[in-house]
């Protein structure tokens, strides 16, 4: 008999995947995790089915908190009956009483003058960060991502600083796609989280998003992990990382840092990772917009010293 997992929510950009196309062969499991699976659609979308509660565009969001990878496997196709999506022979998931979740952020126009109080916020995260377990994080002067987000520093971000300076950070930023070891290498996960801090803000700086090509990332990393910094760059994120744009926006010292630190958790690195290239955006953020030259000093504070000199 079928297992029935019922979803509490459902993200928009889940929906739209799943309904476009065959509903025969809607897609299939690429991988499967205690805590949650990864859908890959017909159109080529990822859908992250979790029984953790932060809700995204892409997440479905089940109500149960049982071992996932024994109710799925690999490779097995997913099809859609109604408001049924049948993972295998075996699995149901149940989206009759799942909400939808729809996301929109507005970026900012401007910079309110709270935001140039973020300051003293990125220095507690970034002392938090030096004293927590980083081993194979970039922050982990062992482990050979770490050379890479050095590099990244001082060639892509220090000199972002400055307009006009846009390929030569993509040029950079391309170094550390795939780089690092585990399901989202930290490279990405690095990076990930300091293109979704500074596209946010983008415009109230006076600045174009930068989005890396969705090819070029798919040629130097997995096809998950490109995917979901692909999501990253252009603002498809969960709560927890909007979270962190909120109270950034607010200039909410105290939030701030707690959507920071409610990152760590995430992965074996990714939360760490995350929360680093988000902590260096927002302060480069800073930096352009009130003509300031302190993102040095955070990445000091941070452990990445080499590439913190100006």
């Amino acid at each position: 008999m079928p297992t029935t997992l019922r979803a509490k929510c459902i993200g928009s950009l889940a929906l739209k995947a799943l309904s476009t196309g065959n509903p025969d062969v809607a897609g299939q499991v690429v991988n499967t995790f205690s805590s949650s699976l990864y859908l890959r659609t017909g159109s080529g979308e990822l859908v992250f089915v979790t029984n953790r509660p932060a809700r995204s565009p892409i997440t479905i969001n089940l109500d149960t908190t049982g071992n996932l990878e024994r109710v799925a496997e690999t490779t097995e196709p997913v099809r859609i009956h109604g408001k049924e999506i049948h993972v295998g022979a075996d699995t149901i998931i149940d989206l009759h009483e799942a909400s939808i979740y729809q996301n929109q952020p507005s970026p900012p126009n401007e910079l309110k003058s709270e935001f140039a109080g973020i300051e003293k916020p990125m220095r507690t995260i970034s002392s938090i960060l030096r004293i927590v377990d980083v081993n194979q994080s970039v922050l982990d002067p062992h482990y050979f991502a770490h050379a890479g987000m050095l590099d990244f520093l001082s060639d892509g971000i220090i000199p972002l600083r400055h307009s006009g300076t846009e390929e030569r950070f993509r040029n950079a930023a391309l170094k550390i796609v795939g780089l690092g070891s585990g399901f989202t290498p930290s490279g990405d996960d690095a990076l990930g989280g300091f293109l979704f801090a500074y596209n946010a803000f983008a415009q109230a700086i006076g600045r174009t998003p930068i989005l890396l090509e969705r090819r070029l990332l798919e040629e130097r990393t997995s096809w998950i992990s490109a995917r979901l910094l692909d999501y990253m760059q252009n603002l498809v994120a969960d709560e927890q990382l909007h979270h962190i744009i909120d109270s950034a926006i607010s200039g909410d010292e105290d939030a701030i840092v707690v959507a920071l630190e409610t990152l760590l958790p995430r992965g074996h690195t990714s939360g760490i990772d995350i929360a680093v290239g988000a902590v260096l955006a927002l302060s480069l953020v800073r930096d352009i917009a009130f003509g300031r030259k302190e993102t040095q000093i955070i990445a000091h504070t941070l452990g990445l010293g080499r590439g913190a000199s100006p």
